[in-house]
């Protein structure tokens, strides 16, 4: 799976000719059950970070560090689905700024996810959802992607989001627009008359409806978030790893897990 960072630099690429290839491999990958994760874990968010520089540090086509990051998202949507108590799985795989890359590349890439995102979709397996500014898209992608949320929405089973076009600040603004654009159609002109709380404001994020992620985890050293979900992020749990996300294994994230089910919650300072 092509993982991104704002950051830049580091999200494989590959041809969506390799897509059928990459996906037909990372099928098979399969994890023994994990360890019982505590009913307050429903929603974990993950920056797979990771999969270029993995390639390139074992001399290595893009292709296959994108092959191994797509094995390993896949084991970690298996693993979610089954045994954790997890509800909801979101996964960055493409950032607003990732759209201003060269064509060649932005071309070569959106494809792949495309053809992950359908793959997920066939396996019938998962609730899928998106995040992000969909319009930012080649429109028959996007419309491609809206259908994948429509058809899945009966699924029996978990909800994996999508962060596609995705970036904090964009979203958050998007969500005040629809706010005055709320306010407005209901003959409030000056939304200064009433005070604009919270969780009002949070009905219009991408997120609306969803507990907010109780633990992030980014690997491949990166030790920030680059506008990961800010607004639903603030009483979350982060997790960095040092390994690279084709390296992310069933070790690993125990690791993680292990790591947050040790942690005590607590609000503000």
């Amino acid at each position: 799976m092509a993982s991104v960072s704002s950051s830049g630099g580091r999200s494989p690429v590959a041809s969506a000719a390799d897509a059928e290839s990459v996906l037909s491999f990372a099928a098979t990958a399969s994890l023994a059950d994990p360890p019982p994760v505590g009913p307050s874990l429903r929603h974990l968010a993950v920056i797979p970070d990771g999969n270029r520089r993995w390639a390139e540090d074992k001399g290595l086509p893009s292709l296959e560090g994108h092959r191994r990051g797509c094995e390993r998202t896949l084991e970690l949507l298996d693993r979610c689905r089954t045994g954790t108590g997890i509800e909801v799985l979101t996964l960055w795989t493409t950032s607003v700024e990732n759209l201003s890359r060269s064509r060649a590349e932005v071309d070569q890439g959106l494809p792949v996810i495309a053809e992950f995102v359908g793959h997920i979709a066939s396996l019938e397996q998962w609730r899928i959802g998106f995040l992000g500014d969909l319009d930012l898209l080649p429109l028959s992608m996007a419309a491609e992607f809206r259908d994948h949320a429509h058809r899945s929405s009966t699924v029996q089973g978990p909800l994996v989001n999508f962060a596609i076009a995705y970036s904090g600040q964009d979203e958050i603004t998007r969500a005040v627009r629809r706010f005055l654009d709320s306010r407005m159609s209901d003959g409030h002109l000056l939304p200064g008359q009433e005070p604009l709380s919270a969780g009002e404001l949070a009905r219009y994020l991408d997120t609306a409806g969803l507990p907010d992620p109780d633990l992030v985890i980014r690997t491949s050293g990166e030790t920030r978030l680059s506008g990961f979900m800010p607004w639903q992020t603030l009483h979350s749990e982060l997790y960095f790893s040092p390994v690279l996300w084709p390296d992310f294994d069933a070790s690993a994230l125990d690791e993680a897990l292990e790591g947050y089910r040790g942690r005590r919650q607590r609000r503000g300072l």
